[in-house]
C-alpha cells in the first residue's frame, strides 16, 4: 500500500540543552523536562551525599556547619555566681549532715544510758539512796544505808563502812531520832569510833555503850523479851539490836528496831539490806538470836 503522508524531515540540529534520542531515525530535540518534572544533571545544593568509609577510618556524627570538633568549654564561660551558689548549697549540706550526726549521737547515747539504768535492779537502786541529810528530823529513825555512795568507801575497822560499819549507822539513825541534829551523820560516828579505838574490837558492845555517852547519848541494857521491848518503844526510845541469825546474814547484824506497827509486829531498820528493812518481823524472829539490847535516850 503505497505511503500517503507527507515525508518529514528535521532540519533542527541538537541544541546544547537537548539530548539526543539513539532510537528515534531522525535527529531532533529532547526537551529537559518530562510530564512537568525537570531534570538537571548538576548536584543541588545542600544535597545529602553518601559518603563511604574505610574500615580503620574514624566514624564522627555530622557537624553543624562551621562548629569546632574540639571545642572545650572556657572558664570564662562559666558564670561566678553560679560557682558561688554551689559552693555555698554544699557548706549549708555539710552543716546540716554535722547537727544531724551529733543529734542523732547524743539520741543514742541517751537510749543507751536509759537502758543501763532501767536494767538495774530494783534494790540496789533503792538501796544507794539513804534518807537525804535535809529530811534528817527528830522523831523520826531515818533509813540510812551501808552501799550509799556518800559514805561506802570511807575506811572502817579493817575494811570499809560499806562492808563493816553496821554499827556505826545503827547508832547514827538513833542519835538523829533522839536529837534531830543532822551535822553528825554515819561519817562523823564512824570516824569518832575509829579514832577512840572502838572500830579495832572484836563486837560493837563498847561503841554502842561508851561510844554512845561521847556522842551524847545514854545507852540501857533491854531484856530480850517482847514486854520489855515493847515497853522501852512505846516510851519512845529506839533500841538497837544485836542479832546472830541467818535471816540477817553471816555474822552478827545491827539493827534498830524503831516501832510497832497495828499488827503488832516490828519495824526494823537494817543498814545492811532494803529488803530486810521493807518487811515487818515478828519478836519470835528476832529476840531469840538477839545477843544484845539497848534502849537510847538524850544523856542528862
Amino acid at each position: 500500500m503505497p505511503y500517503r503522508g507527507l515525508p518529514y524531515f528535521v532540519a533542527e540540529q541538537a541544541s546544547t540543552g537537548g539530548r539526543v534520542d539513539p532510537y528515534a531515525s531522525e535527529r531532533h530535540t529532547l526537551p529537559d523536562c518530562a510530564q512537568g518534572v525537570r531534570y538537571s544533571s548538576a548536584p543541588r545544593e545542600n544535597e545529602r551525599r553518601v559518603v563511604s568509609y574505610r574500615a580503620c577510618e574514624t566514624v564522627c556524627p555530622p557537624q553543624a556547619h562551621g562548629a569546632r570538633v574540639d571545642a572545650k568549654p572556657l572558664i570564662t564561660d562559666i558564670e561566678p555566681m553560679r560557682i558561688l551558689a554551689a559552693v555555698m548549697l554544699m557548706a549549708v549540706i555539710a552543716v546540716g549532715a554535722a547537727f544531724v550526726g551529733i543529734g542523732v549521737a547524743n539520741g543514742f547515747t541517751g537510749i543507751v544510758d536509759n537502758a543501763i539504768l532501767t536494767d538495774e535492779p530494783a534494790a540496789t537502786t533503792k538501796a544507794t539512796l539513804s534518807a537525804a541529810p535535809s529530811t534528817w528530823q527528830q522523831g523520826t529513825v531515818p533509813q540510812l544505808y551501808q552501799v550509799d555512795p556518800q559514805w561506802a568507801d570511807r575506811p572502817y575497822s579493817s575494811g570499809t563502812i560499806g562492808t563493816s560499819g553496821a554499827a556505826p549507822l545503827a547508832l547514827a539513825m538513833v542519835r538523829i531520832d533522839l536529837t534531830g541534829d543532822a551535822s553528825v551523820g554515819p561519817v562523823e560516828v564512824a570516824s569518832a569510833a575509829q579514832r577512840d579505838g572502838y572500830a579495832d574490837q572484836a563486837d560493837a558492845t563498847a561503841l554502842l555503850t561508851d561510844g554512845a555517852a561521847g556522842l551524847g547519848l545514854t545507852a540501857r541494857p533491854v531484856e530480850a523479851s517482847e514486854p520489855a521491848v515493847r515497853r522501852q518503844i512505846n516510851s519512845g526510845f529506839p533500841v538497837v539490836c544485836a542479832v546472830q541469825s541467818s535471816a540477817f546474814g553471816n555474822g552478827t547484824a545491827y539493827i534498830v528496831l524503831t516501832d510497832i506497827d497495828e499488827h503488832g509486829r516490828l519495824v526494823v531498820n537494817d543498814p545492811a539490806s532494803v529488803d530486810r528493812t521493807d518487811r515487818h518481823w515478828g519478836f519470835d524472829e528476832i529476840l531469840p538470836s538477839s545477843t544484845g539490847l539497848w534502849a537510847y535516850s538524850v544523856a542528862g
